[in-house]
């Protein structure tokens, strides 16, 4: 009814004043303690002012005043909302006295301006009331009871509204610092997507610790994460920070780069807040999986290798068994042939020659699987003695090349500006890291094609000299995967490989061991069907007290002059270099064609060459029509040596009578082609070792003990010492050593002694000796000879009192120069 409006209207409105008062009051409050949260201060006003807009929606309906005094109270409501939301961030960090200065002169009037607004239409509604006083008298003295009693009690509820508000911002304080500590300790990075807004919402902050971002990189912009993240994981990573539809919980390991560039692993996880079945917000939690994943990785590479090797054994076992028996079979016949043509010399010789090669492959296929034992124990050694670098290169040509001339191979091995060859190493290891490689370029390259061998003086300097031996083959060369394997023990490129080439295996990752071991590096190119080439890079010391042999009483050639062909240009400016050293005056040309039209021009101007070094394979005339030319053009005076590689037993007929005087193989060094020149100049007999006698004077005479209990090995023993001149006595085991060296024990200058014996070992006999009183007892140089060739074996000899060890088979030369040593002679 309508007279029922004017209370309606001033009810309503003095519920807004007291409301008002509620908000002044609340506004007291933010001034007093100024530190609560803004989004919750917040929260609160907006629930008051939607009760206000209420209100005056109310009195705009009901009010039967002017419409401009609602329109100004909604006008003031609305300037004072703007105002104290656009204040509130700004009020909060301020302190009391300030807040209070910008409340009395920003807030407070517009607080002001609304309460005026609502007076103005209380008083209307008032007077509208005025003619129903009589009537509604104890209505009225209601209200004023009810309005008095609501200013009593007014404050009392505001106090009350207030602590449970500040209990409420103090719960939801304390609830965002338990988030806090859980998100900052934590390894896992949560972020919250708002689907509607389509941004981030919350980054927790330890982001900087795990992913190595700061949050504020990334929370307006999500690129910069996204670029960190590999390339074919960006979509799926953009998936997860910006998902759609209604898509349940779901969990992704990508892969992401750290700002250092490492790659890392990371677990993306997404759980979305559904309201009325609808995802409005998605929270996704990031966490670092590196460490986890590659334990796992580790663990799986682990297996597979231990399954990998296993099987590896298995196969090499396998193989071991043919490898073995090959050379044993070898051995075996032509044993056997041999003795069946007894009286045909050169059948005999034959049969020796291939029981050498082949004795010798079995020995590298014995040392390999030891060598490779005392690799895996930590146990293999390195020597630093005086070698000859000529000795190794003659050894492994006299291996080699037989083998790649059987094979149909063409083997070579160039020596460039090489100035120093005796050197302090291990020149065992050395020979066994080149035959290795050597043996895997000849098994490997088809009939036909080429294998080399360079050696290249790299660097000398404070007394040691770097060599890269170079071997290159023009095989079936190998495959990039094989190649990240190729050092490990047990590996062949595929079973077909092992079957068809045969192999232990195990070279490569010796040589790879022992070039680490003497301090080198070994490299290796290849290609599949392109050939392969390893290159090996040693420091040796050069030896200061071994004079090369063709250094000395040199000046005798010095006025020769010499002239060199060969198509070969390194083999030309290493020979020039060798005689350069001799004080000799050469010339090099590198075709027959030249070296003819050289001999003749010197020949008509008088100036003669007294000898010519040429290569027999040139391409377009050989070694033996330029012989035949040169001597059809200048006669017999000049000399000429035919350069041949290692036999030149084929051609020496040929060669002699197209007038050739002497041969000389590669590759070529300075104590060679000294010794060749004074052999065919005339100038000096060179001086060369005959027959199997160790030259030996300091040796001869003296008297050995050799305690030996093997028949055969006493007989090989004894048959080495006679080449020297010494005198032998025999004992079969230790016991009898002992008992004939305390007989006579003056008479015995050293002792040979064997190791493992019946009735007393070569330890044992070794210790009851030098704990005797006997004349030599304790000074008499003992040396152990065993197939015990670890280095815990030496060890042991030498705690037995064992002065040296020799490991069977024994090698003469080392035999020769242990003896001589322990003896007091100079090797």
């Amino acid at each position: 009814m309508i007279y029922a409006h004017p209370y309606t209207v001033s009810n309503e409105s003095r519920a807004m004043r007291s409301r008002l008062l509620d908000m002044r009051s609340f506004l007291l409050n933010i001034i007093a303690e100024p530190s609560q949260d803004v989004d919750s201060v917040q929260l609160l006003l907006e629930q008051r002012y939607s009760m206000q807009y209420d209100a005056i929606d109310v009195i705009t309906s009901q009010y039967l005043g002017p419409a401009e005094d609602t329109a100004a109270l909604l006008a003031a409501m609305q300037a004072l909302e703007a105002e104290q939301t656009q204040s509130l961030p700004n009020v909060l960090p301020m302190n009391p006295e300030e807040t209070a200065r910008y409340a009395e002169q920003y807030i407070y009037p517009k607080y002001d301006a609304v309460d005026e607004a609502i007076t103005k239409i209380i008083a209307f509604a008032d007077n509208k009331v005025q003619g129903l006083e009589q009537e509604s008298a104890d209505t009225a003295t209601t209200a004023i009871l009810s309005s008095v009693l609501l200013t009593i009690f007014l404050p009392a509820y505001f106090m009350v509204v207030f602590w449970r508000e500040r209990k409420n911002i103090r719960e939801v304080r304390y609830r965002e610092h338990l988030f806090d500590i859980l998100s900052t300790n934590v390894d896992e990075v949560f972020l919250i997507y708002n689907q509607g807004k389509g941004a981030l919402e919350y980054v927790s902050a330890n982001c900087k610790r795990v992913l190595g971002l700061e949050e504020e990189e990334f929370s307006d912009n999500t690129s910069v994460l996204v670029e960190r993240v590999v390339e074919e994981d960006q979509p799926a990573f953009e998936e997860f920070l910006c998902p759609t539809g209604t898509e349940p919980s779901k969990s992704s390991v990508l892969r992401m780069h750290s700002p250092n560039g490492e790659l890392r692993w990371i677990r993306l996880q997404s759980f979305p807040e559904l309201i009325n079945q609808k995802a409005v917000r998605y929270i996704l939690s990031i966490s670092d999986q590196t460490e986890e994943i590659r334990r796992e990785q580790a663990l799986r590479d682990a297996l597979i290798n231990a399954q990998n090797a296993n099987a590896a054994k298995q196969n090499f076992l396998s193989r071991m068994s043919h490898e073995i028996r090959t050379p044993m079979n070898a051995i075996i016949g032509m044993t056997t042939i041999a003795a069946a043509y007894i009286e045909d010399r050169q059948r005999v010789e034959d049969c020796l020659e291939k029981i050498g090669y082949s004795s010798k492959h079995l020995m590298s296929l014995i040392n390999d699987i030891l060598d490779m034992s005392k690799i895996d124990e930590g146990k293999m050694t390195i020597a630093h003695e005086v070698f000859n670098l000529e000795s190794v290169a003659e050894s492994i040509t006299s291996i080699i090349y037989p083998q790649a001339e059987a094979k149909g191979l063409d083997f070579t091995m160039p020596l460039i500006d090489l100035t120093d060859t005796v050197l302090i190493g291990d020149s065992l290891r050395l020979n066994q890291i080149l035959l290795n490689l050597l043996s895997n370029a000849l098994k490997f390259t088809p009939s036909g094609g080429s294998v080399k061998l360079e050696i290249r003086q790299i660097q000398k300097k404070n007394g040691r000299v770097r060599l890269r031996f170079t071997v290159s083959d023009t095989g079936i060369g190998m495959s990039e995967e094989f190649m990240n394997r190729l050092f490990l023990p047990f590996e062949q490129e595929s079973n077909t490989t092992s079957q068809k080439y045969g192999g232990t295996g195990l070279g490569m990752s010796i040589c790879k061991n022992l070039v680490t071991l003497m301090g080198g590096i070994l490299t290796v190119k290849s290609k599949p069907e392109q050939g392969s080439t390893f290159s090996v890079e040693l420091d040796f010391d050069v030896s200061a007290s071994a004079e090369h042999p063709a250094l000395h009483n040199h000046q005798v050639l010095e006025a020769l002059k010499v002239l060199v062909a060969d198509d070969d240009r390194d083999c030309c400016i290493h020979t020039s270099l060798l005689l350069g050293n001799l004080g000799i005056l050469s010339k090099w040309v590198l075709t027959g064609a030249e070296c003819v039209e050289e001999v003749l021009t010197s020949h008509k101007t008088g100036e003669d060459y007294d000898v010519c070094l040429i290569d027999w394979k040139m391409p377009d005339m050989d070694g033996i029509e330029v012989t035949r030319r040169v001597r059809e053009y200048v006669g017999p005076d000049t000399t000429i040596i035919i350069i041949t590689a290692y036999d030149w037993s084929s051609i020496e007929q040929s060669a002699r009578e197209a007038g050739a005087n002497a041969f000389l193989s590669k590759p070529i060094f300075a104590s060679t082609l000294y010794n060749t020149l004074l052999a065919v100049t005339g100038i000096e007999k060179a001086v060369r070792s005959q027959g199997h006698t160790r030259q030996c004077p300091a040796l001869v005479g003296k008297r050995v003990l050799l305690a030996e209990d093997n028949e055969l090995n006493r007989e090989i023993a004894v048959e080495l010492l006679k080449m020297t001149g010494m005198e032998i006595d025999c004992a079969g085991n230790g016991q009898e050593a002992v008992e004939r060296f305390l007989s006579n024990s003056d008479a015995y200058d050293l002792i040979l002694m064997d190791v493992q014996m019946p009735l007393m070992d070569g330890y044992q006999a070794t210790e009851a000796i030098r704990n005797t009183e006997a004349a030599k007892a304790k000074t008499i140089p003992i040396i152990a000879m065993t197939a015990n060739a670890f280095h815990e074996d030496v060890v042991r000899a030498r705690e037995a009192g064992m002065n040296e060890h020799l490991a069977k088979p024994i090698d003469p030369d080392r035999l020769y120069q242990v003896i001589e040593r322990s003896i007091g002679s100079p090797s």
